[in-house]
């Protein structure tokens, strides 16, 4: 009986055990069903300006905000945050920055805690909203900056690692002092010395004082340069391990007389590798030892040894992809050069990889090799395909167009096959235009792209209407060796010029089908397309239309344009420009040229006195007629204020005549001005006023350009 009853109390019990369970269980799950229909929980950023809030907020996204977004941040949240907010404060130069957080917990109170590293918030936390509001206090900046022993490079471009050196006013904002950048400009000096050849280069703090009731900060540092080490000569030693010998195949000394460093050390051994990649032996090797030193002054001379271990002899087995879901795998193929069978070639296999990644379908590409035996090697292509559709804004403005918005809708990867479309739309108040381009990358040879285009345009110029639309085909190749683009495609359309106030004269084919074949060369060697200090631009464009190409006028249009920038020092610069432009009907009568064909220079990127268009001929009722040559020059001296804005003074110039018989021109403008930029993610913000110093009857004595965008 009592064993009966014991049965009894422990199966009553294991029940009781399995309801509790499961009603924790259903709490449980309750309580997470409960959270997650909560709204999630939010974060707040102030007392850092506007940008600063903004940029600090997207670092505390990235590192700290969970993807699933939580309804609730709990201490560990929030003391991390503050962390790193403080950490991006002080590398800004606010060394003592306080952080006050305003917690917004679920139990509806609102503690105000002061954020300190040695003192923990309370446990538990559950917080809806987290307020970081924070006090910078005093930047710290360099107030005294001295270099010793620096005889390598001048004193300004050494203080170029340290501080922003462009502009005539030292603001403190650039001259911003903190214990990381100090450490990090100290290591990129010494770098740079070893670069130049200065291999025992040392360089240290020799003296900081700083100041906290003004944040001034001096600081010395002291270089000990060494002795510059140069390359006599270099022997090289071959080993194939193919031979039945230890001695090297090949024994070869190159003169070379250059300064050493490690980076001339890389880029010998990259280039004696390459060398023996095309060969078939992808594991070659090299070693550089010093053979002999000789110290002759102020610089010491190596003659140096490259033992170059080839490796075994490598043929490329399978070429295969992994990753590409929707690219078909016989258009991939096509794209690399190392094929099943060949010797294997780094160099070929590393040119796949290029051409793969420059379709522009895939986020990443990777190239990795499996090896089947010592000496066959798979060839293996990770590809990581990208988003096949992608929306963004365009935004823009102009003193004539005043302002210009639009939307860009690029399609990739269509039909598996890596063809593109864009479409571009865009709306200003003077005119209305789309664009649609359909792209085949990498055909004929694999360099060259087709192309095929649709456009429309509408423009209410400054003496007539210009409505243009129409279509072709064309086909483009990049050559990378030489930075320049070429494209050549054919065009047909129609080009029509109404009416749009009493400036407008009637002279020419005024809506006409045009067929034409149109060249497009550009060679850019400049430092940046947005703000370029140095280098060079050349561009050139040829239409040829006849009636052959079906159209129904005939005529030969060229323009061709260069620019040069010229690096003063650190905060002057000297921008040149130059444009020249002529047309003829050679084979028929002047009126077959239409009217939109003509050239009409002014406005902010050519003759700045002037609106756009306005700078060209006028006829005896001093209404625009248009140019059929003009050449444009352009020259402009930008002074550096702060690394965010500089004025600029410029004089412009236009020379052009009304019809090509008085090539190259009969009458010339002139405008001198100078403005205001600023500079932005997206382009320099452009304020220029331009006077004219010889303007005609009916000319503007001068004009105000407000522009985004370099001029030329």
């Amino acid at each position: 009986m009592h064993d009966v009853l014991a049965a009894r109390r422990a199966a009553a019990f294991k029940a009781a055990l399995r309801f509790l369970l499961a009603i924790g269980v259903f709490l449980a799950v309750s309580i997470r069903a409960a959270d997650t229909n909560l709204p999630p929980a939010t974060f707040k950023i102030t007392g850092y300006g506007l940008f600063g809030d903004l940029r600090l907020k997207r670092i505390i996204k990235l590192l700290e905000v969970p993807k699933g977004r939580p309804a609730y941040f709990d201490a560990n949240f929030i003391e991390d945050s503050a962390l790193i907010l403080k950490s991006k404060i002080r590398q800004d130069g606010y060394l003592d920055p306080e952080i006050i957080l305003r917690v917004f917990k679920d139990d509806g109170t609102k503690p105000r805690y002061v954020w300190s590293e040695t003192e923990p918030l309370p446990r538990p936390l559950r917080a809806t909203e987290v307020r970081f509001r924070i006090k910078k206090g005093l930047l710290y900046h360099y107030e005294q900056l001295q270099f010793e022993g620096l005889t390598a490079l001048p004193e300004k471009k050494a203080r170029a690692f340290f501080i922003e050196t462009s502009g005539l006013v030292p603001l403190k904002q650039n001259r911003v002092y903190s214990p990381e950048r100090l450490k990090s400009s100290v290591a990129n000096l010494e770098q740079e010395l070893d670069r130049m050849g200065f291999q025992d280069a040392k360089v240290t703090v020799g003296r900081l004082e700083q100041d906290d009731k003004t944040g001034n900060v001096n600081v010395r540092i002291d270089v000990v340069q060494g002795q510059k080490f140069m390359v006599r000569t270099v022997r090289r030693e071959v080993f194939f391990p193919d031979t039945n010998t230890n001695a090297p195949v090949e024994l070869r000394t190159n003169v070379l007389g250059v300064t050493y460093s490690k980076w001339w050390e890389q880029d010998f051994n990259h280039s004696v590798r390459t060398n023996y990649y095309g060969r078939g032996y992808p594991e070659t090797a090299v070693t550089l030892q010093t053979e002999r030193k000789d110290p002759e002054g102020t610089n010491v001379f190596l003659d140096l040894l490259a033992v170059v271990k080839t490796g075994p002899r490598v043929r490329a087995g399978d070429v295969s992809f992994h990753g590409n879901k929707r690219t078909k795998e016989s258009m991939l193929e096509r794209r690399v050069p190392q094929q099943t069978g060949d010797w294997l070639d780094r160099l070929k296999a590393e040119k796949g990889q290029y051409r793969l990644a420059r379709l522009g379908i895939f986020d990443t590409v990777e190239l990795n090799y499996q090896t089947v035996s010592s000496n066959l090697w798979d060839v293996r292509y990770d590809l990581k395909e990208g988003k096949r559709l992608e929306v963004s804004p365009l935004f823009g403005f102009g003193s004539y167009d005043l302002l210009r918005v639009g939307v860009e809708v690029d399609q990739y990867n269509l039909w598996g096959l890596a063809h593109n479309s864009q479409l571009k739309l865009v709306q200003s108040f003077k005119s209305s235009s789309g664009d649609y381009t359909y792209t085949i990358p990498q055909v004929l040879g694999g360099d060259v792209d087709v192309f095929a285009t649709a456009n429309a345009l509408r423009r209410e110029e400054i003496s007539f209407t210009r409505v243009e639309y129409g279509g072709g085909t064309g086909v483009r190749r990049y050559f990378p060796q030489t930075a320049t683009d070429a494209s050549l495609r054919y065009n047909y359309g129609i080009l029509q010029a109404t009416e749009q106030s009493a400036s407008f004269v009637a002279e020419g084919a005024q809506s006409p089908t045009v067929g034409e074949f149109i060249l497009d060369l550009r060679h850019d060697r400049r430092d940046s397309a947005l703000y370029p200090h140095r280098g060079y631009q050349l561009l050139s464009e040829v239409e040829i239309a006849d009636d052959v190409m079906g159209g129904e006028v005939n005529f030969q249009r060229v323009e061709l344009g260069g620019s040069y920038h010229i690096t003063l020092n650190d905060s002057e610069w000297i921008h040149l420009g130059l444009r020249h432009g002529f047309v003829t009907t050679i084979g028929s009568t002047s009126n077959n040229l239409p009217f939109t064909r003509r050239f009409f220079p002014g406005g902010q990127d050519s003759v700045r006195g002037y609106q756009e268009g306005e700078a060209s001929p006028r006829n005896a009722q001093g209404k625009i007629v248009g140019a059929e040559t003009y050449t444009s020059g352009n020259v402009e001296f930008e002074q550096g204020i702060t690394p965010r804005w500089s004025v600029v003074a410029f004089v412009d110039g236009v020379e052009f005549a009304e019809h090509i018989s008085d090539y190259p021109g009969n009458q010339a403008l002139f405008s001198v001005g100078g403005g205001l930029r600023w500079r932005t993610i997206v382009g320099p913000v452009r304020l220029e006023y331009g006077y004219n110093l010889n303007p005609r009857p009916r000319d503007p004595v001068g004009t105000l350009q407000f522009s985004l965008g370099f001029p030329f």
